[in-house]
């Protein structure tokens, strides 16, 4: 395979439609003495994702929390490169991953990506096998304007990776598309206290202004919880979440007269 067909195949993925957004899965996860392998069910792609590792297992899902990754697939890449005996090999990075047009429009630092996920003592255990393999795919990448990056446990931060764990339970769509109707008038009363709120308020403080029983409080913690799981409202998520965890709304649900941050996890 040329490079040329490398830049075929990430044309092919940048433009398909929404009725078929990947590739699909080139190479099978099969089952490897490092780490364990894992499965999670992808609201962003509707199927089954696979991850090598519980390290690209918490990738994976952050790629399908955040707002701005339009679409991402995994092993969907082929990469030609040689080993040292000259034989041609074939090289599958982890993930190849695109960014919404209007958030990289904001964020310069944004670009699309394909990413190839380890912990860091199996890259240094792995790295005179792995680097031909990376100096290949940074080769094959050169003009395309996808760049080649490496992520660790130093990139991702374990707290942010738990509270993303956590919120992802709320993105099913039993919470998404077969709502009570209890639960959608919860929804509307929260959405109308979105719109109204002029500074951060905390899951208690909602529970308290919209809930005066215990199965209503229950009930409406895990519609906020859906809430924060949408980005339609914002948490700074680099510290454990709680009752006393500030919330505020997405700058798509507030007034423009009002100021709220953007949210520390993506700064």
């Amino acid at each position: 395979m040329q490079p040329d067909a490398v830049h075929q195949q990430l044309l092919a993925f940048f433009t398909q439609g929404e009725d078929a957004m990947v590739l699909g899965v080139v190479r099978q996860v099969r089952e490897n003495p490092y780490s364990v392998t894992a499965r999670l069910s992808s609201a962003k792609l509707g199927r089954t994702v696979q991850a090598e590792s519980l390290l690209e297992y918490d990738f994976l899902n952050i790629l399908d929390f955040d707002p701005r990754v339009r679409k991402y697939g995994e092993q969907c890449l082929v990469i030609p490169w040689k080993n040292k005996d000259g034989r041609k090999r074939s090289y599958h990075p982890d993930v190849l991953v695109q960014f919404d047009e209007e958030w990289m429009s904001r964020d310069p630092r944004l670009r699309a990506s394909v990413y190839e996920v380890k912990p860091s003592a199996v890259l240094r255990e792995q790295w005179p096998e792995q680097k031909p393999k990376y100096r290949a795919a940074l080769c094959a990448l050169r003009g395309t304007g996808v760049r080649f990056r490496l992520i660790t446990e130093q990139q991702i931060d374990p707290v942010f990776a738990a509270n993303v764990r956590f919120l992802m339970n709320y993105k099913k769509p039993r919470m998404l598309e077969q709502r009570s109707p209890q639960e959608q008038a919860m929804d509307a009363a929260l959405l109308k206290l979105v719109w109204e709120i002029k500074e951060p308020i905390t899951p208690q403080e909602i529970l308290d202004r919209l809930a005066n029983t215990f199965e209503l409080r229950a009930e409406l913690l895990a519609r906020i919880w859906c809430f924060v799981a949408l980005c339609t409202m914002e948490a700074d998520l680099i510290e454990p979440l709680t009752m006393a965890t500030p919330l505020w709304p997405s700058r798509y649900h507030h007034f423009s007269d009002r100021f709220f941050p953007e949210p520390k996890w993506r700064q």
